[in-house]
Formats: C-alpha cells, sequence, structure tokens
C-alpha cells in the first residue's frame, strides 16, 4: 500500500469536493435506497438486452477475479462514503468500442475495447477510481434526474416506468452520450478518485494517467461517452495540482503492465 498523505489534508480536500458542487434538490427526495432499486432495474434491463455482450461470471473467474480485486481496493477506501451501502460490482462487455460507464447502486461497465486500449493497471484503476467516485457522490443519479426526470426514475425504483427504462437502455445501446457531466462535477470526482487512489497500491495520479491516454488519441477515435466527461488538456493539469498539493505517492510499480498484461490475456 503506498504512503498515507496526512490524514487532515484527505479530510479538507473530501470536504471541498463533496460540498463544491451544489446538489439537486431532487437528491433530498430520492432516497439511498431508491438509487440501490434504480440500480439493479437498470442493472437487469442492461444484462437481458440481446444487444448487449456482458462476459459471464462464470467460467471467467480469472479476468473478473483481477477486475472485481481493483474495484474492491477502491470502494474498501475510508472516502467512499456508501462503501457498505451500495452492492459494487464491475462487468465486462465484449465490445469492442471503447465504452465505460456507471449506474447508481455501485454497478460497473468497462468494455473490452477500453481495456485493450489501456496500457496499465493504473490506468485501469484510474478509470474505476473515477466511475466509482461519480456512484459515490450520487453525480450519476443527478444527471438521470436531468435527462430522464427524477419522477420517471422514481417510478423504475418502485417496479413502474417501462418506457423510461427502455429508454434509457436504448440510449446507451445506440452509443448516445447516455450522461454528460458538467466540469463541474468532473473536478469534483477527479479530486476525490485522487484522494481514493492515495490509499491504495495504484498511483494517486492514476486518473490522470487514464485521461492522458485518451487525450493522446485523434478526436473522432474517442468515444462519445469519454467526450461528455469535459475531457482537455486543462484538466490534467489540475489532477496534477491536486496530486502535488496532496504530496501523495504518484509513481508506478515496475510490474504494473505485466500484471494488466495477464489480466488482458485472460479474457475470452
Amino acid at each position: 500500500m503506498k504512503n498515507r498523505v496526512p490524514h487532515i489534508l484527505i479530510l479538507t480536500l473530501a470536504f471541498v469536493c463533496l460540498t463544491s458542487c451544489k446538489k439537486t434538490d431532487n437528491l433530498i427526495d430520492f432516497t439511498e435506497e431508491d438509487e440501490i432499486l434504480l440500480g439493479e432495474k437498470l442493472s437487469q434491463a442492461f444484462a437481458e438486452n440481446p444487444n448487449f455482450n456482458v462476459i459471464p461470471t462464470q467460467g471467467n473467474s480469472v479476468p473478473y477475479g483481477y477486475a472485481s480485486s481493483r474495484l474492491n481496493e477502491i470502494t474498501t477506501s475510508t472516502l467512499i462514503t456508501k462503501g457498505e451501502e451500495f452492492t459494487w460490482n464491475i462487468y465486462l462487455l465484449d465490445d469492442t468500442e471503447r465504452q465505460a460507464f456507471a449506474f447508481p447502486g455501485g454497478h460497473i461497465y468497462i468494455s473490452t475495447g477500453m481495456i485493450f486500449f489501456l496500457d496499465n493497471e493504473d490506468q485501469f484503476s484510474g478509470l474505476v477510481a473515477h466511475l466509482a467516485a461519480l456512484i459515490n457522490q450520487s453525480l450519476i443519479t443527478e444527471n438521470l434526474f436531468f435527462k430522464y426526470g427524477v419522477n420517471n426514475l422514481k417510478q423504475i425504483a418502485n417496479s413502474g416506468g417501462d418506457d423510461v427504462l427502455e429508454s434509457i437502455i436504448n440510449d446507451l445501446e445506440l452509443r448516445d452520450e447516455f450522461l454528460t457531466f458538467t466540469r463541474g462535477n468532473e473536478i469534483q470526482a477527479d479530486t476525490l478518485a485522487i484522494s481514493i487512489l492515495s490509499e491504495t497500491s495504484q498511483s494517486c495520479r492514476s486518473g490522470g494517467l487514464f485521461f492522458e491516454k485518451i487525450l493522446n488519441v485523434q478526436s473522432n477515435q474517442q468515444s462519445k461517452f469519454i467526450a461528455a466527461h469535459q475531457l482537455e488538456q486543462s484538466r490534467i493539469e489540475n489532477i496534477d495540482e491536486v496530486v502535488a498539493m496532496l504530496g501523495c505517492d504518484a509513481s508506478i510499480d515496475d510490474e504494473s503492465a505485466s500484471r494488466y498484461q495477464s489480466f488482458r490475456n485472460s479474457l475470452p
């Protein structure tokens, strides 16, 4: 495990992160239980749609074990406030497109196209940490409110709203942006992700490594989802400023790439 940065600095940074972006008032009426139920309904509908190829866990214990261990290291952080309440799961998609997205309640999806695009364990962990931060801060839930309506999501959580549920899944099927996050949302998630990663065996700059990899490809090759995450060079600079302020360990160990290559080789 990396050396932990001074605890008071992490707490201060987390407080700024948690309070920097005003939450929609709808979140007051949408309980944590509603988030969990909504995520379960979305995850079930996604799994049942024949147009998506979720790699089965049966017979693929090695790649799922690796991905789950990265997720578990992140979600057991003291800074993940919903670590015990949510059922955190990571799903691998057999899809050549570079996709990565998440549903409320702890459901993370990453495509093989994205997995094979990345170079090492730290880049992968940076992606997972960013998605986990978005879930933990209810930023995904909040953006779903804006796009589909809080009452509709409430109906889905209570086993209704089939038309809206179908619309959400169709947006994903059409490779729509699904959700477009504000710059404030992204800064909030980046800051929390860096603090979380500082408590793990990964580089605390892993999020920056992931976004650098995405930024260094031609714009027409970037997935719509990634484009929706307000990616530009200044974002990398902001991440570096937070890393410098925390003074956390940003180094990558020598085995990061080889461990990740073994993970990729284990995919069906």
